[in-house]
């Protein structure tokens, strides 16, 4: 195996060292969305997640990803169908490639990410191979009107021809089976999974504040930042990094954001864009991470970084936010500038309090979210988050498998 890129080394060996049960091995075509080359330069959250789930799974080693060419090293090395970038006609362009390097070395299964139509086409490309979707956001429900039901049946055909359907959260696949029961696609939970070992939360935090995400109105930035400005402005020894990401999407967002510091720029600081190596290093020895999203957050994976980190975390609950932290998280009742502020003053004045909530939370995601199978304190053996995503890929296949021999 070639060398692997820093910060997933030590994952995948370890990984790797661990006894696994004889079984057929499974091709996997793993396919990233346009723009999407699974660099380690400047990773989106998507990407994140599937580099996780490979790494943990016991195909790694029979999976390709599937994604655009990279000008810097990979998230880590493995087999790689490269495309060059394209605006138009992507999909099906990958869904060709696919094709034609299944016909060659063979493949069992295609994985596509989030996107719906994209994954009947890849569907209707390979209609010998099950397609899974996996989403990680909420799937976006039945549209009204003339318009809005031809938009359905096309929406029904699409998620017919999938193998499975994976969903990011309870939140989101409640939310599907309630908009669309007459689809009996395969379906599973499948969360974000950590290889927590590689995190190493510090036992004396800085009196620092992080909030981490990408510079839209869903993410609660700005009321994030107004809030933390207003509270550094009467604590001087305290400082915040807002750690972002996709800034020219959405300029005038942007600048509001840069605005509301502006007044205590001498305590807090704007990064943009940083490699996740060091997002986790800062996580691990803040004290304090804010996710104050607005919006129905599908999963929330830098609430999950945040209690891995060892920093205790404000949060708005929304969506599927308190199926990661539970009880082990300090909740506002709105996501306002006001609400943050007298969150962190109840937390900046109890170290205490933080202290239990990022231990309490630092034990549950271990036990909910580990990218391996471990035996717990009761002699319990919890499966993975990635060897859930494995048997459900083994379950795919032998329906389809059947499906297809029945057909003949």
């Amino acid at each position: 195996m070639p060398s692997i890129a820093s910060p997933f080394q030590n994952t995948l060996l370890r990984l790797r060292s661990f006894p696994i049960e004889a079984m057929t091995t499974l091709k996997i075509f793993q396919v990233l969305p346009r723009r999407m080359d699974f660099g380690i330069a400047a990773s989106t959250s998507v990407e994140l997640c599937v580099a996780d789930w490979v790494m943990g799974s016991r195909y790694c080693d029979t999976t390709t990803i599937v994604a655009e060419k990279a000008e810097g090293p990979p998230l880590f090395e493995t087999q790689f169908l490269r495309l060059t970038p394209a605006r138009y006609l992507s999909s099906w362009r990958a869904a060709w490639e696919i094709r034609k390097a299944a016909a060659a070395s063979g493949g069992d299964i295609i994985v596509a990410q989030q996107h719906i139509a994209t994954a009947a086409r890849y569907a209707a490309f390979n209609p010998s191979l099950p397609v899974v979707l996996q989403t990680h956001n909420f799937v976006e429900g039945r549209r009204e009107g003339r318009a809005g039901m031809a938009w359905n049946r096309q929406m029904q055909r699409r998620l017919s021809r999938l193998g499975g359907i994976t969903f990011i959260s309870r939140a989101t696949l409640r939310d599907f089976e309630e908009n669309w029961p007459e689809i009996k696609v395969p379906r599973t939970i499948v969360h974000n999974g950590f290889d927590f070992s590689q995190w190493s939360p510090a036992v004396e935090r800085q009196k620092l504040i992080i909030a981490a995400g990408r510079t839209q109105p869903e993410k609660g930035l700005l009321e994030a930042a107004e809030g933390t400005a207003a509270f550094l402005s009467t604590h001087s020894d305290w400082s915040a990094i807002f750690l972002l990401s996709e800034p020219d999407r959405n300029p005038a967002y942007r600048d509001a954001i840069i605005a509301k510091l502006a007044p205590v720029k001498a305590q807090a600081q704007i990064l943009w864009s940083i490699p996740f190596k060091e997002v986790k290093e800062m996580t691990e020895t803040a004290a304090i991470a804010i996710v104050a999203s607005t919006w129905r957050e599908p999963f929330g994976r830098t609430a999950l970084e945040a209690h891995a980190g060892g920093a205790a975390l404000l949060s708005s609950g929304t969506g599927g936010l308190r199926e990661i932290s539970g009880d082990c998280a300090a909740y506002i009742d709105e996501v306002s500038g006001p609400a943050i502020t007298a969150m962190l003053e109840k937390l900046a004045a109890n170290e205490g309090w933080r202290r239990e909530l990022a231990e309490a939370a630092g034990k549950r995601v271990r036990r909910l979210f580990p990218l391996s199978d471990f035996v717990d304190e009761t002699g319990t053996r919890v499966p993975s988050v990635a060897g859930t995503l494995d048997s459900f890929y083994d379950e795919v296949t032998q329906a389809w498998r059947m499906r297809s021999k029945n057909r003949r």
